[in-house]
Parts: C-alpha cells; structure tokens; sequence
C-alpha cells in the first residue's frame, strides 16, 4: 500500500519588475525559493520550468532538477536543486542540495500524483513555448544526471539559456579546470560558451544527440572562452576576449 501523500503543490506566476514574470514554488503554502537561499531570489522565469517537456514531470527514473540559479551565478550565491522521483501514486521531491548552503534544511515533500500533475498543467496553460526550450531542458536533465560526460574533458557544465527570439538556439556555458601541475593548491578555470542549433525532429532525440555532439570530442574545440580571467588565459593558452 502506498504511504499518503500529504502535501500539496502550488506553481504561482507573479509579475516582477520591468514586465518580467517569476515563478514561485510552494508546498503546503511554504515557499521553497525563500528557504533554498541564503538571500531573497527573484524566481525563475515560468518557461523554464514549465511547459509539455517540463523538468519537473517524474519519468521512469528519479532526476535532479535545477530549480533556480542566483542572478550572479551558482558558484557566487548558489543553487537550488531537487530530485523529482514517482512512488507509486505520489511523486516525492527530496535530496535538496544548494551548494552555498550546508545542511539546507527542507524536509522530503510528497505530493499526491493527480493533484501534482494538474497543478503543472494549469499553471504551464499560456506558458509561451519555443523548439529550443524543450530541447534544452532535456540537455541540462541529461548532463546534470551524467557529469561524467564532461568531466572527462575535464570539464563541468554550469548554464543553459534559449529565447523566443531565437527559438532554434542553445546557449550552454560549461568550465574547464584543468589539473595544473606547476601550480599546486590553485585551481586555474575558465569559462566557456557554445552555441547549439537544433533542428526540426524528436524533442528527446535531439537532446540525446546535441549531447553527444558535445561530449563525444573536446567540447572546448566548438566553444569559445567567456569566462574565468586574463592570468588563467593566458596560463591555460588561450588568447582572452578582447570584448572582457
């Protein structure tokens, strides 16, 4: 018999400043951005969440989801992560983590299925929707599940980002910190930018192929530094952006 599932999902959709809109999550009234930060956050924007290939839909397999990352970045004010797993007739978000917080506390919620899934599809109703969104969410999915992916690059993934302006283009920030050996105790990085088109064609099979485009080789060789510093540069040999 399944546990109850005693708690409930509300997605709100406020208006924030200069038009721009924020999504709020709360369970059981208790807003979850305002406990997984140290700081107060803006939420994200709704389309990133929702929508028919949303990241917070369970699938077959238990997924870490990025719900919010800091204006300033994940590695300045954090992060805030779940895993979305199904159980049954509930769907459970537990394994909490924000890497600028120790010990975050917020407890395991475990929402009734039904209520789960109609609390996405009302609040996604609207939501504007673009090819590269759906698609991009799907790379960020299967690169946070398989870290070793670009890891053995030496690298890590950091960003996604697409636009209705352009609605067939990824922008994907990753970091290389390469193991320097004259240098111990330093870890020189830099940041990079790749942009990604996706085609017309299945949403999952497109991710699982733009995936391995830029995994299966030296994802450095088809992106382009935009981050880090001019020192790191320069001792990693790469020339640095004049525009930085």
């Amino acid at each position: 018999m399944d546990e109850v599932s005693n708690n409930r999902l509300e997605l709100r959709i406020d208006e924030a400043s200069e038009g721009r809109r924020e999504l709020r999550l709360l369970a059981d009234g208790r807003d979850l951005l305002d406990t997984g930060f140290a700081d107060g956050h803006l939420g994200p924007d709704p389309r990133s969440l929702l929508g028919p290939y949303s990241p917070l839909l369970p699938g077959p397999e238990p997924r870490e989801v990025q719900l919010h990352v800091a204006g300033c970045g994940e590695e300045c004010c954090g992060a805030l992560y779940v895993t979305v797993r199904q159980d049954g007739g509930a769907v459970v978000w537990d394994g909490w983590r924000n890497p600028d917080i120790k010990g975050l506390d917020l407890p395991a919620y475990r929402f009734d299925a039904a209520q789960y899934l109609a609390e996405l599809d009302r609040a996604g109703i609207g939501v504007e929707d673009w090819p590269a969104r759906g698609v991009g969410r799907l790379v960020q999915a299967q690169l946070a599940r398989r870290p070793e992916l670009l890891a053995a690059w030496e690298c890590e993934f950091d960003a996604l980002w697409t636009w209705s302006s352009g609605p067939d283009r990824i922008d994907l920030t990753f970091f290389w910190r390469p193991a320097v050996s004259d240098r111990p105790g330093e870890s020189p990085y830099l940041q990079f930018l790749v942009e990604l088109t996706v085609p017309a064609g299945d949403p999952v099979e497109l991710a699982a192929d733009l995936v391995d485009r830029l995994t299966s080789a030296d994802p450095r060789a088809q992106a382009r530094v935009c981050g880090g510093s001019a020192e790191y540069a320069e001792l990693l040999g790469y020339p640095w952006p004049e525009d930085m």
